[in-house]
């Protein structure tokens, strides 16, 4: 090899190392300025109640919160719990599928659809919309980045509220329709059992016991502000912690 090839190699690798540290600085820039833009589109939104609660459970694994001078909070569930609450859907999955009058959801929509409501074309329709929703904060954050009027920002935020609305709307609808379903009720049944597991009041310091000593107490409860505080916050968590993959 002569010393002029190995100059050009030289040269060449050369650079290539400024090309890759260009790159490298540019991806960290990048990175920092899709942090910033996160953050102010999450800012938009922090009106918005169900969002603002799934913030708090993917930043810290739980939600506190006080009702009547007392500090609850719900966690996510750990390993063990998530473990009983598997036997516990086993258990009543099992139960329910020895009732001949429980029917299965493949079969319920069958039957909905043979009376003229077809639930595939909610499902489509909910999809849709959510790929909108989708596309709507990927353009809000571009905006952003854009540097965009206040009024063209709100105007994003607005449509992506009114899409939120329209698929929570849609997804009551399915749910009160499939309400009956052998699965719907193994669903609710956990959801129960893991509300009840993951939800603590504050005893002191840093220590935290159940809200309820059992199951049955909990199921025996009275309607109220606690219950419904607490039911909302879980509910939040256990969903997030279903989307995530890392539930039961």
């Amino acid at each position: 090899m002569t010393k002029e090839t190995e100059k050009k190699i030289d040269t060449a690798v050369e650079e290539a190392k400024v090309v890759t540290e260009k790159k490298e600085v540019d991806a960290e820039i990048q990175k920092k300025v899709d942090e910033v833009t996160t953050q102010k589109v999450r800012a938009m939104f922090k009106d918005n109640e169900t969002m603002a609660l799934t913030e708090a459970a993917i930043q810290n694994n739980e939600i506190v919160f006080e009702v009547e001078g007392k500090t609850y909070r719900v966690r996510k569930a750990n390993y063990q719990e998530k473990q009983d609450a598997n036997k516990y859907r086993m258990k009543i999955y099992i139960d329910l599928l020895r009732d001949k009058d429980c029917l299965l959801e493949k079969d319920l929509r069958k039957l909905y659809k043979d009376r003229g409501i077809n639930i595939e074309d909610i499902d489509k329709q909910i999809m849709e919309l959510s790929n909108q929703q989708q596309k709507l904060l990927f353009d809000l954050g571009k905006a952003i980045k854009d540097n965009k009027s206040k009024v063209e920002l709100d105007k994003y935020k607005e449509e992506v509220v009114i899409l939120m609305q329209s698929i929570n709307g849609l997804s009551i609808e399915k749910q009160q329709l499939l309400e009956f379903s052998l699965e719907n009720r193994v669903m609710m049944e956990v959801y129960s059992y893991l509300i009840w597991c993951v939800s603590e009041i504050n005893i002191g310091g840093n220590k935290w016991q159940r809200i309820w000593a059992t199951q049955t107490e909990f199921l025996s409860t009275t309607p109220d502000k606690l219950l419904t505080e607490v039911t909302k916050n879980a509910t939040v968590l256990i969903t997030e912690d279903l989307a995530s993959n890392q539930s039961v």
